[in-house]
């Protein structure tokens, strides 16, 4: 499944909100539930918030562990902002993890 994080977050180039994170966290665990895996495409998207990243990748990691999401969910068009967002929030949760 592909989800596009500027539609379903409201068609910004800055995506910041923990609500935002929510519905994206919703639609990935829907699908990783299933066994599913989830590409996030992030075209369009210009820059996101740790708030925003952690809603999802953040709250998976510490509940679940990263092998939950590894090799299960593709990163597609993200900026170096987002990469480097991303990475701190994954760095961050692994410590922090059950």
């Amino acid at each position: 499944m592909v989800i596009n994080i500027k539609k379903e977050t409201g068609g910004f180039e800055f995506v910041g909100s923990r609500g935002a994170g929510e519905i994206i966290r919703k639609l990935m665990k829907k699908e990783l539930d299933k066994g599913n895996s989830v590409t996030l495409d992030f075209g369009g998207v210009e820059q996101v918030t740790q708030s925003f990243i952690d809603e999802f990748f953040g709250i998976f990691i510490r509940a679940f562990g990263i092998e939950y999401i590894r090799g299960k969910v593709r990163l597609v068009n993200e900026t170096q902002g987002i990469k480097d967002t991303i990475n701190f929030v994954i760095k961050y949760s692994k410590e922090r993890s059950a």
